[in-house]
């Protein structure tokens, strides 16, 4: 099994933007033989998730949900929600291993965009209040 080709550069200054091209140059020919062409994608880059938002998660959301859910007769501290919610909605990416083995995991939420993490609050908070009976101020 060959690895998917796969790189990501942030052009920060004129090295990187050569450093781009001399890629795209590198690898464009054999994939295009291949009948693969390339795909480039360009997007301004998006920030990762803020102090503000982790403040909220964690002293709005998580505490409100660890002071109200109860869930078989027992509540949860904020720690064990913050772990069955991320394993629930976080952003899963894949991993190559050493001997080619693709696994699927959860990315940390402290490495989620401010985009990933606003659509992983929003989605805890639905959750919460749906099927936990949480009410969030």
């Amino acid at each position: 099994m060959t690895a998917a080709l796969y790189r990501e550069f942030t052009l920060k200054s004129g090295n990187v933007w050569s450093a781009l091209v001399a890629f795209v140059k590198a690898n464009a020919p054999a994939f295009a033989e291949k009948g693969e062409p390339l795909r480039v994608i360009v997007t301004a880059e998006e920030r990762q998730r803020n102090a503000q938002q982790n403040r909220f998660y964690w002293g709005a959301v998580l505490k409100s949900i660890s002071e109200q859910a109860w869930v078989d007769g027992r509540q949860y501290d904020k720690d064990t929600w913050h772990e069955y919610f991320a394993r629930m909605f976080g952003v899963c990416e894949e991993l190559t291993l050493p001997d080619g083995e693709i696994i699927t995991r959860r990315k940390s939420t402290t490495l989620m965009s401010v985009g990933e993490f606003t659509g992983y609050l929003d989605s805890i908070q639905a959750h919460a209040a749906a099927e936990l009976g949480v009410q969030f101020e």
